[in-house]
């Protein structure tokens, strides 16, 4: 029998905050966005700050009551596609910088980048 890569853990609360931020930006409350995907204000107030781990059939509810891809409430984990946080994540944020700040960006960039060949070379 085969080792079994260890999954990192699902952050529950990492996933609650997206589902806030979501349900703020549409202009909902608890209360409001419970009703809609038919759970309590209570239960939903415990999605939110991970107290209760939301499960796939309300995570589903939820991204279509506020409009949003699975994958945006999963951004802040190791589960989030690549190309997701790329398409959306960081490039929303890049369109918020200044020339000057790209350029910042950029380096920090090419950085990080020279870290983890050094990294992946060390590891070899």
């Amino acid at each position: 029998m085969g080792v079994i890569a260890m999954q990192p853990e699902i952050d529950f609360a990492r996933i609650g905050k997206r589902i806030r931020s979501a349900r703020q930006e549409k202009g909902l409350n608890q209360a409001e966005l419970g009703r809609m995907v038919g759970c309590s204000n209570n239960h939903m107030s415990h999605i939110e700050i991970g107290q209760t781990k939301v499960s796939l059939s309300m995570l589903l509810k939820i991204s279509c009551v506020l409009d949003k891809d699975l994958n945006y409430f999963l951004l802040d984990t190791p589960f989030t596609q690549r190309d997701c946080l790329i398409d959306t994540e960081i490039a929303n944020k890049l369109d918020r910088c200044s020339p000057t700040t790209l350029v910042a960006v950029s380096r920090m960039i090419d950085i990080l980048l020279d870290q983890q060949q050094t990294l992946s070379v060390e590891q070899i």
